[in-house]
């Protein structure tokens, strides 16, 4: 699919996947005709699009989609890096829901508070 088909369906501008392929967040893209400048994007560039997005809707950073990403590509890293690299991000993720869940549960006693006309002094 060409990069408007591709923006289209992951639902992100043409821009955006420019920039994911100079980031390198993007597998190399083919050019199917040496006479045209068209780039042929597959169906795993889409899911990684969609992927990246959704990460980025988490909260997660580029640089931490990117880690992550470049860990699991590496096939120089040896597999024990590769799992504590995956290992530590997943600590991370469990931190940034437990801090999440406390949030939460604070905004949820303000509501309580309001809603019943109490207020803190």
């Amino acid at each position: 699919m060409r990069i408007g088909e591709i923006a289209q369906r992951a639902g992100v501008s043409r821009d955006t996947v420019r920039f994911y392929e100079r980031l390198g967040l993007l597998e190399e893209v083919s050019r199917p005709h040496s006479t045209n400048t068209y780039k042929a994007y597959s169906t795993t560039a889409l899911r990684r699009i969609e992927l990246i997005s959704h990460a980025k809707k988490l909260g997660f950073t580029l640089r931490e989609i990117t880690e992550v990403i470049q860990a699991w590509e590496q096939n120089d890293l040896a597999v024990d890096a590769k799992k504590a690299l995956i290992q530590e991000k997943i600590a991370q993720v469990d931190q940034k829901a437990e801090s999440l869940a406390t949030i939460r549960a604070s905004l949820v006693d303000a509501l309580g508070k309001v809603e019943s006309g109490c207020h803190d002094e």
